[in-house]
């Protein structure tokens, strides 16, 4: 009975959804790597990435596993799963979660947050893409009358940071920041949080559904063909698991809220960096 209620908190700590996600940090930190073995699970009885994904799946039903590199621990895979990573010792026997620290001269380097930085950078294009095609009839959309960025937030009517933010949105409209919302039911298709999610893309006016739901706590159920199915299906693909999970027109994922303030300064940051970058293409074009 003991060994049975193990696997349940086991299990109940690998898959949980995050709820909503505290606030972001925008600033990117440079650290040096540890120098120590890097030869991640190339040991001796080591199995493949293909055959770990295998047991993974059949002893953790549900996960959903989006790719399995070697650590930087040698004897250990990093498994990205639903935004996260959990590790894996080679003989597929063990796993644990949480952060893997390095230590170099400087101290201890994060390495889990390193990797999942890594591979959220790898994956922008890809969402940037996926953004770009959806239309804004399909979202609520906050459009700033000066309009000069545009952020895509996932959204969750039940989300506390995201009621935070929603109250932020006027000072974002004011400084040229359009907020386009995209449905992100945590607890899935068919809850609770589903269907309020519906009521406010289905009414006639979903601006003021949204506030209403957000600001109020407001609901008037609804129901009509609608995106929320298929925009929770990206959060999926894109391995999201907390809200507000914001992605700017790149393809960058900032996950969880960050004040207004701190959300321009890095834009208009982004912007002059782009800037800079095609003036340095052109110069270097014309010499």
């Amino acid at each position: 009975m003991t060994h049975q209620i193990s696997i349940i908190v086991l299990l109940a700590s690998l898959l949980i959804v995050s709820a909503c996600s505290e606030e972001s940090t925008l600033v990117s930190k440079a650290v040096a790597m540890p120098s120590a073995n890097m030869s991640g699970a190339k040991s001796e009885g080591a199995l493949s990435a293909e055959a770990i994904k295998i047991i993974l799946q059949k002893k953790l039903p549900g996960i959903e596993i989006s790719s399995i590199e070697p650590s930087p621990k040698e004897g250990f895979f990093q498994v990205f799963y639903n935004g996260q990573i959990l590790y894996v010792s080679a003989d597929g026997e063990f796993v644990f979660t949480g952060n893997l620290l390095g230590l170099v001269e400087n101290g201890p380097v994060n390495l889990t947050e390193q990797a999942m930085s890594l591979k959220s950078s790898e994956q922008a294009p890809v969402r940037a893409k996926a953004i770009a095609a959806l239309s804004e009839k399909d979202m609520v959309v906050f459009k700033a009358k000066d309009e000069k960025h545009v952020i895509s937030v996932f959204t969750d009517v039940d989300c506390a940071y995201c009621r935070k933010l929603h109250k932020e949105v006027p000072q974002l409209n004011a400084s040229g920041v359009t907020v386009r919302y995209l449905a992100f039911p945590r607890a899935g298709v068919g809850s609770s949080a589903y269907d309020k999610l519906v009521s406010v893309w289905c009414a006639d006016d979903k601006q003021l559904a949204m506030n209403n739901a957000k600001l109020k706590r407001q609901f008037s159920p609804k129901s009509c063909s609608n995106p929320v199915a298929s925009q929770y299906q990206l959060t999926r693909d894109f391995g999201l698991s907390g809200t507000p999970a914001l992605l700017l027109s790149d393809g960058e994922l900032i996950a969880g809220y960050a004040p207004h303030a701190e959300l321009i300064k890095h834009l208009k940051s982004k912007t002059k960096q782009k800037a800079s970058s095609a003036k340095k293409s052109e110069q270097a074009a014309e010499s």
